[in-house]
């Protein structure tokens, strides 16, 4: 996880588990306090214990639940629902609740590796949090985006260098000058997407990758306003959340710009344009939600990409949720959670997923779309 001198602050010295876990406890936000001891309850989670059912890429659990099993969070992560409008947990919330360090995240992962916004976001992380959270809980460089992109032949940087596997994400480049030769895919645009809220979407993000040239072409990120489920709450006051009909309208232009394609239409417009997901939940939410909200469901959500298939096609074995993905490449820390990114917000999840993704492309493997909604 190495990062150039100028990009973060000197790593903190050195502690205890023990140590840090009480400067933790100390030093977390008020409302995270009372609930540090129950997410340390959780920490034999992973997606492992999970099996085949319905459910956002996971499942029902086999077998009789254990005690206090279920999603652990990082205290830092900000909370969706909160960015959506309302958050029926308040106080005990285990997110975080503060729009301008929510925003900061946002704005850092739509500029990926941008040194202005990477300042502005750990400004916003002190502001939230504090320095010794920050320090303690080592924030930085972990939770900083990276644009992705497939390794040249024979590439040796290691300015992105991901824990000794091999391969780094490079930037991409401008003018498409690349040492290999461009590969052959079925379909040349894939759009990774990673939907949260589970009654209605609250954030939509995605990342759009060529194919072909095994690189990223840009991001789109909108927090969503539920219709039905936040009736009767008092909203937050600064949510930048917008409705969904809005968000797909903003979406459609926005893919027209990036790639000349649209969500609407057959033929070129989307026959080789197709989300790439973990599971077949996210694209069937498209639907559920399009029917809350009382529009058609566009075109190019009726089938898609799950990433989950063709790893297990592709290597054998089956992969039950992004981490299991994400471990095969060791970017799995102590702790079973994603090296980079806070696990379960969106953006973060939808760029791991990228990074899978663009493994399996530098492996040569065929990109099919498995998923289909009548």
């Amino acid at each position: 996880e190495k990062l150039s001198s100028h990009e973060v602050s000197p790593a903190p010295k050195r502690t205890s588990k023990a140590s840090m876990d009480l400067a933790a406890e100390e030093q977390a936000p008020s409302h995270s306090r009372s609930i540090l001891q129950q997410v340390g309850n959780n920490r034999d989670y992973d997606d492992r214990s999970m099996t085949k059912g319905k459910g956002k890429g996971k499942g029902k659990v086999k077998g009789k639940r254990r005690e206090h099993e279920g999603p652990r969070y990082d205290l830092s992560t900000p909370c969706g629902y909160f960015m959506a409008g309302y958050c029926r947990y308040g106080d005990k919330c285990q997110k975080q609740h503060s729009v301008p360090y929510a925003l900061a995240i946002r704005h850092e992962w739509l500029h990926p590796e941008s040194k202005t916004e990477r300042r502005l976001l750990q400004e916003a992380a002190e502001q939230a949090l504090g320095s010794d959270w920050i320090a303690a809980n080592r924030l930085f460089p972990r939770v900083f985006s990276q644009k992705l992109n497939a390794r040249k032949a024979g590439a040796a940087d290691v300015s992105h260098d991901l824990s000794g596997l091999g391969f780094s994400w490079e930037s991409c480049m401008e003018d498409q000058d690349r040492a290999r030769e461009p590969s052959s895919q079925p379909t040349r645009y894939l759009l990774v997407l990673d939907l949260e809220g589970k009654d209605e979407i609250t954030e939509f993000p995605v990342i759009a990758i060529d194919s072909v040239l095994q690189c990223e072409l840009g991001r789109f990120q909108r927090y969503v306003r539920p219709v039905r489920l936040f009736e009767n709450c008092k909203l937050t006051a600064s949510s930048p959340a917008i409705p969904f009909t809005q968000v797909l309208k903003e979406f459609d232009e926005w893919l027209r710009v990036t790639l000349g394609r649209s969500l609407h239409g057959k033929d070129r417009m989307t026959t080789d344009m197709a989300f790439v997901t973990c599971g077949d939940w996210d694209c069937k939410h498209v639907h559920t939600q399009c029917d809350i909200s009382g529009i058609a469901v566009p075109a190019a959500f009726s089938q898609w990409v799950n990433i989950k298939r063709v790893y297990s096609d592709c290597f054998g074995g089956d992969f039950r949720g992004m981490k299991s993905m994400l471990s095969r490449l060791r970017l799995l820390d102590s702790k079973g959670d994603p090296k980079f990114g806070f696990h379960h917000l969106g953006m973060h999840d939808v760029e791991n997923i990228g990074r899978c993704l663009m493994h399996l492309l530098e492996q040569g493997a065929e990109i099919v779309i498995n998923g289909w909604k009548k």
